[in-house]
């Protein structure tokens, strides 16, 4: 019975237990027998050591004979005093606990699941098993005794082994947690339903269907107890966390909902001349949209009457105190990769997306990203890359160079800003920084190439900021967008007047019904010169087209989504740090790695 994978996890499993102050462990199978034959308890018994005995047989006391007749004497003395249901909880206790991990004469795994569970429960806790109609007859008797003597009760979730419900465990579950004495009961659902990949969403699926919150009881998938005992201790870990977790959700809920309407009462005390000072010229000078200054005002407020409220009484620091001696008891068994909600909050921790920014026509900014669509870069199949339409450049230009300000011009006016290249690698290229979280899959790691930089015309990336899918598109003719800032919207302006300047030499090009055959074609061809000259950037190809609304600029550039501006910010560091690097002269002794280019591209 000594399986040494059970050390570390039965280790975990005390401290849990210690912590949840839980003396006892009710499991509760339809495959745990009414009644247990003596002779099968006095064989399984002779082979358990002492120490086991008296956790699974607690009636033989404290002196428990070694010899094989004595003990089998004291057995069948004690025995016979015994009620029915003693009998079973105390006979199914020590056939188990005898009985080596993987022998199931069921054929379904629950016995060998019910015995790893006695692996797993230290030897200073008392395990009670029961089948479901020794449940019904004890149940109350339990619930009392679990006030003076904390029970953690665990249930299998198939009872049709006994003539009961297919989902017999949950319902008690959730009958018991439905009870107005039992706001302190831990309860868990033991299951073959349920794997240990698809436990989130079966735990969710569960509370919802039975109307359980989800923080008053933990699903384990039975195949833990044998394949993975450490995540058994895992799951018990949240059973520990979830009761003082609810608590400091709905404390820091109060103080959020407390500090946002101090906030607001702050920002409503703002007198009119800070209001004219600071929201409304301070705006027109920096080119700003005036709502933002007032959500900075309201966020500086929000973040001071936080803080105050957060250490008010000293609650949150209980709460978290103990949160965290829970967090820091060991239950890890190899790295284990954070859950895909985890994933999905720090994307949007990092990323503001095409739906947030574009359809408010946030202006031009550090860490913006955009994505190629050009038509013909789907087509080239031969590059080795396996999605060659999907390439991301990001901005790194300096954040109050970008601003476009009261008059809708830059100070100075930028002609071209770098856009470094996104790329998917396995693992980091040099003078690159990876950019976590990038896109949904976990698998994928993505780096900024500073090396790999393109210097683009401004006024393309502009165009962006004109059009609710981030399109860089440019209706010459047409009014201007709806929902731009002051500033942009004078922005837009100049950008027509950019644009129609640059292609005013078309008008000359024009056909007219003098024209020969041959001066049209000479037209045509200028014009497709022209075109090609003045549209093609280093990056993104453009195109005009004339249709009901006027002449429509298309470029096949697309803003996608914005990075953060702390991690924008660092990135913009390395690439200053990136083009700044010293140039030393090569060394006397420098070995040679052959032709070509250095095979790590690390040349000065």
């Amino acid at each position: 019975m000594n399986d040494q994978k059970y050390d570390e996890p039965r280790k975990a499993v005390k401290s849990l237990l210690d912590t949840l102050q839980v003396k006892r462990v009710v499991y509760v199978d339809d495959r745990i027998q009414d009644t247990i034959p003596l002779e099968d308890v006095i064989a399984a018994a002779i082979g358990l050591d002492e120490a086991s005995l008296r956790v699974t047989f607690p009636g033989l006391g404290d002196s428990i004979p070694d010899d094989q007749d004595m003990r089998t004497a004291k057995i069948r003395d004690v025995w016979k005093d015994m009620s029915p249901e003693e009998r079973a909880s105390s006979g199914q206790a020590v056939v188990i606990a005898a009985r080596e991990p993987g022998d199931d004469e069921t054929g379904d795994g629950d016995m060998t699941d019910a015995s790893n569970l006695r692996l797993l429960i230290p030897n200073d806790r008392q395990l009670v098993n029961l089948s479901p109609s020794h449940w019904e007859t004890q149940q109350e008797q339990l619930l009392e005794e679990s006030r003076t003597q904390r029970t953690l009760f665990l249930f299998d979730q198939d009872f049709s082994g006994a003539d009961g419900d297919v989902d017999g465990g949950i319902k008690i579950i959730a009958s018991l947690l439905d009870r107005d004495d039992t706001e302190d009961l831990i309860c868990g659902l033991l299951t073959h339903k349920v794997t240990p990949d698809d436990q989130p969403e079966k735990w969710q699926a569960l509370s919802e269907k039975h109307g359980i919150e989800k923080d008053r009881f933990i699903v384990i998938p039975k195949q833990q107890l044998s394949q993975d005992p450490m995540l058994f201790a895992l799951a018990l870990k949240f059973v520990a966390l979830s009761p003082d977790f609810t608590k400091l959700k709905n404390k820091v809920k109060e103080i959020i909902h407390e500090a946002a309407s101090a906030a607001a009462k702050r920002v409503e005390k703002v007198n009119i001349y800070d209001l004219d000072h600071i929201v409304f010229r301070g705006s027109f000078e920096e080119g700003l949209w005036e709502p933002d200054m007032l959500f900075r005002l309201h966020a500086l407020f929000l973040r001071t009457e936080s803080l105050k409220l957060a250490h008010e009484g000293g609650v949150l620091e209980e709460l978290a105190a103990k949160l965290r001696s829970v967090s820091g008891i060991p239950t890890d068994r190899d790295p284990v990769p954070p859950p895909d909600s985890a994933w999905s909050l720090q994307r949007e921790e990092l990323y503001e997306f095409g739906d947030i920014i574009n359809k408010n026509h946030l202006p031009l900014e550090l860490g913006d990203i955009f994505e190629k669509v050009s038509d013909d870069s789907s087509k080239n199949e031969n590059t080795g890359v396996v999605d060659c339409s999907k390439k991301y450049y990001i901005l790194l230009a300096q954040p109050c160079d970008l601003m476009v300000r009261s008059k809708g011009k830059r100070a100075p006016e930028l002609i071209r800003v770098p856009l470094a290249e996104i790329v998917q690698k396995p693992k980091c290229p040099s003078y690159s920084e990876e950019i976590p979280c990038f896109d949904e899959s976990r698998e994928n790691k993505w780096f900024v190439r500073m090396k790999m930089v393109h210097f683009v015309q401004i006024s393309i990336l502009d165009l962006c900021v004109l059009n609710d899918d981030g399109v860089g598109r440019l209706v010459i003719d047409a009014d201007d967008p709806k929902g731009l800032r002051p500033a942009w919207q004078k922005r837009c302006l100049e950008l027509k007047r950019h644009w129609s300047n640059k292609l005013s030499p078309l008008d000359k090009l024009s056909f007219e019904k003098k024209d020969s055959q041959d001066l049209r074609q000479v037209k045509e061809k200028i014009r497709e010169s022209f075109l090609k000259a003045i549209l093609s950037d280093v990056l993104f190809k453009g195109k005009i087209e004339s249709t009901g609304n006027g002449q429509v600029l298309t470029y096949g550039c697309k803003r996608i989504a914005r990075l953060s501006r702390v991690r924008a910010m660092g990135l913009l560091m390395s690439y200053t740090s990136t083009c700044g690097r010293p140039a030393y002269e090569r060394d006397f002794v420098a070995s040679h790695q052959g032709q070509g280019n250095d095979a790590n591209d690390n040349q000065g």
